[in-house]
């Protein structure tokens, strides 16, 4: 078989982590000291008459352990055969590239060594070389791109191998890809971290290039509990809890801090992935005190569940406190202001009202009220008149219309006097929010 004079050619190409490398025809070089290096001992004879016998001797090296497995693959009839020796009488007509890889006891795999076997369809066995290849041969072939995308996945998701490869005849990826085209992409999910080497060749040169696809660990399902809202009717405190992670909670604590001070605990019951509860400090009864009260909650005060967040437990509300007392004045001194709150929210054949009351000690002029449903805003209602001190009124929002999904829950809030119009005594508590199931109570 004629040698090739080959001209060594050394280059450091970085294509979106791709490792590309012009390897001689019978070379075991390889930029991977980890690899082991394979060659081809014999390919006889290297030209013969269709359904003749060829034989095929290679060998591999490691620097570590031992040679465990062997691959000879054809350029036109794919896999050959898993030994280091082999006969056969079956390949098909034409010129072969023949390469040949070999894997050691650590599990890592050569890069190909190449040799050609030639098939003639006359029955001399002459060596008749086939038509001419059209001077594929006469320069290595070029790799434009080999790449993965995304270069790092989770185990069980999947990345993009793609290429684009000119001056060749045969284009093989390893690793279960097999031969492909020139150009073109195919999807793997590996299930570890995988080197896939790509493999041009013509007649005389093959160029080799690698992409590395890193696979971690999917994520393990945690809980992560929030507090979404904090709000006070009477005495009693009242928040709203969320699991917003990806499993249950387990059965927590929730902590209540008044101006840094631990005021009360409450249970919370497991939450499923997803799920909501409001929940209350039914055993402590709230009286504001000073000018205004620091309010926090802490959800999973005793940290028994591992949550995906640890750092988003908490949430914190600032009540201002009505000013009645003894000032300098006898009978004392009451400030003589408007003090709206939503007394009740209710539900008729798709249309949410709602209560308002102006407990406070002065008529207030005209006010909107507007209603928030899972968040998002979706009516206001003008207070034209306002409302007399120590009165209320029921309204309804005219231009929304409750829709739920059987099973399904809502927060639903109602908020009076949104801009701000009226000097009210308290401003703190002008919102109620209820969590309604579908359907709602009437």
């Amino acid at each position: 078989m004629s040698k090739v004079v080959y001209l060594a050619l050394a280059c450091v190409i970085a294509l979106s982590s791709a490792c590309i490398t012009i390897v001689q025809p019978g070379g075991g070089a390889t930029p991977d000291s980890s690899r082991p290096s394979a060659y081809i001992d014999l390919i006889s004879p290297s030209s013969l008459a269709w359904g003749q016998e060829v034989s095929f001797t290679g060998h591999g090296e490691t620097s570590k352990g031992s040679i465990t497995a062997y691959r000879w693959r054809s350029s036109i009839d794919g896999d050959l055969s898993s030994r280091p020796a082999f006969n056969t009488a079956t390949l098909s007509p034409g010129k072969h590239i023949i390469l040949f890889s070999v894997q050691n006891d650590a599990g890592s795999w050569s890069l190909e060594t190449q040799g050609t076997v030639n098939l003639t369809t006359d029955s001399t066995g002459d060596g008749t070389l086939p038509p001419d290849d059209g001077g594929t041969a006469a320069t290595p072939p070029v790799i434009s791109f080999f790449n993965a995308n995304p270069t790092g996945i989770t185990a069980g998701s999947s990345s993009t191998l793609s290429w684009s490869v000119t001056n060749a005849i045969a284009v093989t990826i390893d690793n279960g890809v097999g031969s492909v085209g020139l150009s073109g992409t195919r999807v793997v999910s590996p299930a570890t971290d995988t080197a896939y080497t790509l493999t041009a060749a013509n007649t005389a040169y093959y160029s080799q290039a690698t992409a590395k696809v890193t696979v971690a660990a999917a994520a393990t399902p945690r809980p992560d509990l929030i507090i979404e809202d904090i709000w006070k009717n009477g005495t009693t405190l009242y928040y709203r809890i969320k699991n917003q992670g990806t499993a249950s909670s387990p059965v927590t604590s929730t902590k209540l801090t008044i101006d840094g001070v631990v005021k009360a605990t409450d249970s919370v019951p497991s939450l499923a992935a997803g799920s909501a509860s409001t929940q209350s400090f039914s055993g402590y009864s709230y009286t504001c005190s000073g000018a205004s009260d620091a309010i926090s909650v802490a959800a999973d005060s005793t940290g028994v569940a591992d949550e995906s967040n640890e750092g988003n437990n908490s949430a914190s509300e600032t009540f201002s406190c009505l000013l009645v007392g003894p000032l300098t004045v006898d009978p004392p001194l009451t400030i003589l202001k408007s003090d709206l709150t939503i007394t009740e929210i209710s539900y008729d054949a798709g249309t949410v009202k709602f209560t308002v009351k102006n407990q406070g000690v002065l008529d207030t002029g005209p006010f909107d009220v507007k209603l928030y449903v899972g968040g998002v805003y979706k009516d206001t209602v003008t207070i034209a008149g306002g409302l007399v001190a120590g009165g209320q009124a029921t309204f309804a929002f005219p231009h929304y219309h409750h829709f739920c999904v059987i099973g399904s829950h809502a927060t639903v809030k109602v908020t009076a006097d949104t801009g701000g119009t009226i000097n009210e005594s308290d401003e703190t508590n002008n919102s109620r929010s209820e969590y309604w199931g579908c359907p709602p109570a009437p």
